[in-house]
C-alpha cells in the first residue's frame, strides 16, 4: 500500500511520476556500470523488464532486481520498491504491493527511520490479514519488533516478536522461529537483562546450527560478543565477533558485517590498540558508503575521531569529530548530535579551551535529556495510536449496527452515543490490558508447576538411585570379601599343613568358582563403571552371528558344571553390524543368565531371526525356572537391581542384564524378556544388519 505522500503524488502528479519512475528505472541501470560488472545478473534483468509487457511479470523482475541488490545500493533499493508500488498499484496487486511494504520498511529501518519504517509495517501486517497470508503476518510481526525496538519501546517489541513466532510455529517455519527468537534475545540485551539475552541467543544459534542458517549464526555471536565486551570481557568478546565476522563474510551479509566491524574496532579502541581499531573502522566505513548510510558513516567518524584524539593528531581528529557534526545537524539524528558534542567537548579540554569544552558539554546534556523526553513522547504517542486505532474500530461496529436508527436520531442522542463509545473504547483498553496481565500470571503459575513436578520426578529418582547405589555397593563388598577370606583361609592351612592333597584340590576347584564368579562380577562392574563415564566407544563392524555366537557357547560347554545342552540354530548367513565387545558381553551376559536359572541337564537355545526393517533378532531361550509378572516388568529397571539366587544357589547382582540393556540400547536396538514361571524364558534383543545382508534382501525383493 502506498503511503500518504506516494498517494497524494499519484492523484496529483500521476503522468510526471510515470514518465519520472520510467526515467528514473532506466537511468539506474545504465548508471551503475561499476554494479553491472560485478552482478551480470542485474543486465538480464534490466533487459528482461525492458522487453516485457506485462505489469505483473515486471513486478518479479522488480523484486529480483531487489534481491540482487540488497542493502548495497540503498538509494536503487527505493527507487524499484516505488516503481513497484506504481505498477502494482494501477494493476491491484494487493499481495506485491503488501511485500514490497515490508522491502521499503527494512530499508527506512537499515537507516534508523524506524518511525517510517512502523507505518509501512503496519500497512503490510494489515494487508497481509485481508489476504491470510500467514507466514507473511508472521514476517510483519517480527518486522513491527525490530521498528518497536529501534525506537526504544521494548514491551511493544516483545509483543510483537512473541507473535511471530506464534504464527512461525502455526506454519511451521523454522528459519522465522529462529529469528523471532533471536530477537527477544536483543530485546533483553538493550533492556540490560543481560543473562535472559544470552539465554535467547544462545537457544536460537543452536536452531540456526540445526537448519544450517550461517547467517543466523553470524548475527547471535556477533550479539553475544557485544553482550561479553559490556560485561567487560574482552578476550570472549573478541572470540565471537571474530567468528562472527568470518561467517559474514563467508555469506556476504553486509548489513551484519559492518556492525560487526565497529564493535571490533570499538574493542581495540578501548585496549589502547589504535592501529588495529582504525583498519576495522576503515573497513566499516567503505560498506556504509556504499550503502549511503550517512548516520552510520558519521558514528564511525567519531570512532576514528576518538583514535586520533588517543594518538595526539588533534587536528586530524577534529576534521573527523566535525564531519559527524555536521551529519547529525543535517539529518537532526539526536543521539548523534549528542555523541558528537560530547567527542567534541573532551577535545576542547585537551586543547586547554575549558569555556567551549563545558559549553559543548551542556548541550550534550541537554541534548540527552530531550531525547529522554523525546522517547517519552514517542510511547506516549504510540499509547495514542493505539487507543485511536481501537476506538475507530468500536465506531465502525457500532455505526453499522444503528446505521439506520441514526438517520432519525436528534443531536443530543448522537452527542450521548459518542460519549459512550468513548466510554466503551477505555473500557476495552482496561479489559484487554487485564485479561493481557491474567493471561501472563496464569502462564507463569503453569510453568512454575511444572517445573515444581519436574523437580518432585528428580527427586524421587534420584532417592531410588541412592537406594540402588547403597544395595548395590553392600553386596559387591560382601562377595569380594568371600572369596579374598576362602582363599587366605586355605594359604593359612597350607602353612600349617592340615591340608591332604585330595583336600587341597577339593577346595581349589570350590575356590575357582567363586572366583571365577567375582571375575565376572568385576568384569561387568568396570563395563557399567566405564559406561556412566562416557568412557565406551562404539566401534562397529561387520560380524558373522552364528560363529561369535558358537565360540561364546564353547566357553560355556567346557566350563559349566550343570550338564547344560546348548544349542546354536543361528543361521550362517547372517551378518550384523555392531559393536564386538558390547556384543560379546550382551551374549555372554545372557548366556550365564540363563545358565543360572536353569535346572541341571537343561537346555539352553540361541536363534535369530532378520527381519524386514534392517534389524536382526537374537533369541536366548532356555527351560529353567522362569520368571513371575512382576520380575518381567522391573528386570530391566534403571533404578533397581534384582539380586535372586540360581538352581545351584549361584549368586546375581542384577547388574548384567542392566549392561545388556545399556549396550543394546547404545548400538540402536532394544531388549525385552518373555517368561513363564515353571516354563522358563527367552531374552530377545534387536541389532542392526550388515549392509551386505541389506544388500542381498533387497536384490531379493526386487
Amino acid at each position: 500500500m502506498l503511503s500518504m505522500e506516494a498517494d497524494h503524488d499519484l492523484v496529483i502528479l500521476k503522468p510526471i511520476l510515470t514518465r519520472l519512475f520510467i526515467i528514473l528505472f532506466v537511468t539506474l541501470w545504465l548508471f551503475a556500470g561499476a554494479s553491472r560488472a560485478q552482478s551480470p545478473s542485474l543486465d538480464s534483468l534490466n533487459q528482461a523488464y525492458q522487453k516485457e509487457t506485462s505489469d505483473s511479470l515486471r513486478i518479479k523482475i522488480l523484486f529480483k532486481a531487489l534481491d540482487e541488490l540488497g542493502f548495497d545500493h540503498i538509494d536503487t533499493s527505493f527507487i524499484l520498491c516505488h516503481k513497484i508500488f506504481q505498477v502494482a498499484g494501477l494493476i491491484g496487486d494487493t499481495s506485491a504491493l503488501a511485500h514490497a511494504g515490508v522491502r521499503i520498511s527494512s530499508l527506512h529501518a537499515a537507516q534508523g527511520e524506524f518511525v517510517t519504517a512502523l507505518q509501512y509495517d503496519r500497512q503490510a501486517l494489515a494487508q497481509m490479514t485481508r489476504l491470510d497470508d500467514r507466514k507473511g503476518i508472521a514476517e510483519s510481526y517480527n518486522a513491527l519488533g525490530e521498528d518497536y525496538l529501534g525506537l526504544g519501546l521494548y514491551n511493544e517489541a516483545y509483543i510483537h516478536y512473541q507473535r511471530s513466532i506464534e504464527y512461525s510455529k502455526a506454519i511451521g517455519d523454522s528459519l522465522l522461529l529462529t529469528i523471532a527468537t533471536y530477537n527477544l534475545g536483543r530485546v533483553f540485551k538493550a533492556a540490560g537483562q543481560l543473562d535472559r539475552a544470552v539465554e535467547y541467543i544462545n537457544t536460537s544459534m543452536k536452531m540456526s546450527e540445526l537448519i544450517d542458517d550461517q547467517v543466523g549464526v553470524a548475527y547471535s555471536l556477533h550479539d553475544l560478543g557485544d553482550i561479553y565486551l559490556k560485561k567487560g570481557e574482552i578476550d570472549e568478546a573478541l572470540k565471537s565477533l571474530e567468528v562472527a565476522l568470518q561467517l559474514a563474510e563467508e555469506v556476504d551479509d553486509n548489513i551484519i558485517i559492518p556492525q560487526i566491524l565497529d564493535k571490533i574496532a570499538e574493542l581495540h579502541l578501548s585496549t589502547g590498540q589504535y592501529e588495529k581499531a582504525l583498519n576495522y573502522y576503515s573497513h566499516s566505513y567503505s560498506i556504509y558508503d556504499r550503502q549511503s548510510n550517512d548516520n552510520a558513516k558519521a558514528k564511525v567518524s567519531l570512532g576514528i575521531g576518538r583514535i586520533a584524539m588517543q594518538q595526539n593528531k588533534m587536528e586530524q581528529a577534529k576534521t573527523y569529530l566535525d564531519d559527524a557534526l555536521k551529519v547529525a545537524q543535517e539529518n537532526n539524528a539526536g543521539t548523534l548530535l549528542m555523541l558528537s558534542h560530547q567527542e567534541l567537548s573532551r577535545w576542547y579540554e585537551k586543547r586547554g579551551n575549558f569555556k567551549r569544552s563545558l559549553e559543548l558539554l551542556k548541550r550534550s546534556k541537554v541534548l540527552e535529556d530531550s531525547l529522554t523526553v523525546a522517547n517519552s513522547s514517542q510511547q506516549f504517542a504510540q499509547t495514542q495510536v493505539q487507543y485511536e486505532l481501537a476506538k475507530k474500530d468500536l465506531a465502525i461496529d457500532e455505526l453499522n449496527q444503528k446505521e439506520k436508527a441514526r438517520q432519525i436520531q436528534l443531536k443530543n442522542e448522537e452527542f450521548l452515543r459518542n460519549v459512550l463509545v468513548v466510554i466503551l473504547a477505555f473500557t476495552a483498553i482496561l479489559l484487554v490490558t487485564l485479561y493481557r496481565n491474567s493471561v501472563r500470571n496464569k502462564r507463569a503459575n503453569q510453568l512454575l508447576l511444572v517445573h515444581q513436578r519436574e523437580i518432585e520426578s528428580k527427586t524421587k529418582e534420584l532417592q531410588s538411585l541412592l537406594s540402588m547405589k547403597d544395595k548395590f555397593f553392600s553386596i559387591i563388598s560382601h562377595d569380594l570379601r568371600s572369596p579374598i577370606n576362602a582363599l587366605v583361609g586355605i594359604l593359612d592351612m597350607l602353612k600349617e599343613g592340615h591340608l591332604t592333597q585330595n583336600e587341597l584340590i577339593r577346595l581349589t576347584q570350590s575356590l575357582r568358582v567363586r572366583l571365577d564368579s567375582t571375575r565376572k562380577m568385576l568384569d561387568n562392574l568396570l563395563d557399567w563403571a566405564m559406561m556412566e563415564m562416557n568412557e565406551i566407544m562404539l566401534r562397529r563392524e561387520d560380524i558373522q552371528l552364528y560363529n561369535f555366537v558358537q565360540a561364546n557357547l564353547l566357553f560355556f560347554q567346557g566350563s559349566s558344571d550343570k550338564e547344560i545342552k546348548f544349542m546354536n540354530l543361528v543361521k550362517e548367513d547372517i551378518w550384523v553390524n555392531a559393536d564386538r565387545n558390547m556384543l560379546d558381553l550382551i551374549i555372554r551376559n545372557l548366556i550365564s543368565n540363563s545358565i543360572k536359572f536353569t535346572n541341571q541337564g537343561g537346555e539352553i537355545i540361541i536363534s535369530s531371526e532378520a527381519l524386514e526393517d534392517e534389524m536382526v533378532t537374537v533369541s536366548i531361550s532356555d527351560n529353567g525356572v522362569g520368571m513371575s509378572g512382576d520380575m518381567v516388568k522391573n528386570l530391566f529397571s534403571t533404578t533397581t537391581l534384582l539380586t535372586t539366587l540360581g538352581t545351584a544357589n549361584e549368586k546375581g547382582r542384577g547388574l548384567g542384564l542392566r549392561l545388556c540393556k545399556e549396550f543394546v540400547e547404545k548400538m540402536g536396538g532394544k531388549i525385552w524378556v518373555e517368561s513363564e514361571e515353571g516354563k522358563g524364558s527367552t531374552f530377545k534383543f534387536t541389532i542392526q544388519k550388515a549392509d551386505s545382508l541389506i544388500d542381498e534382501q533387497e536384490q531379493s525383493i526386487v
